[in-house]
């Protein structure tokens, strides 16, 4: 799993491309929680390179959007993949976040 990092304005970008399961969960969590605290606008993360996510990277993803909660600030998610929108579907997890 790769994750590039940009700013866009005051919303940071996180482009994550390759698998988001048990073994990239932690690393994944801990890049989206360090840019929760660095920025001050949204975090949008870009999932176009993602083809697997797994419970532990859901997990991930709630962590993150449930930090965001006390800066009244969004955790957006944009540009799954078919069978990754399933997924967020299949789990409720489309209704948690914004997706574009």
């Amino acid at each position: 799993m790769q994750i590039e990092t940009e700013e866009n304005g005051a919303d940071t970008v996180l482009k994550v491309s390759g698998r988001l399961d048990t073994l990239n969960a932690k690393p994944f969590e801990g890049k989206l929680l360090e840019a929760v605290k660095q920025s001050n606008g949204c975090i949008i993360v870009d999932l176009t390179g993602v083809d697997y996510v797994s419970s532990s990277g859901l997990r991930a993803l709630l962590v993150a959007g449930k930090a965001m909660t006390p800066h009244k600030r969004k955790l957006r998610l944009k540009s799954l993949q078919p069978q990754i929108q399933e997924v967020f579907d299949i789990s409720g997890f489309s209704a948690l976040f914004e997706i574009a």
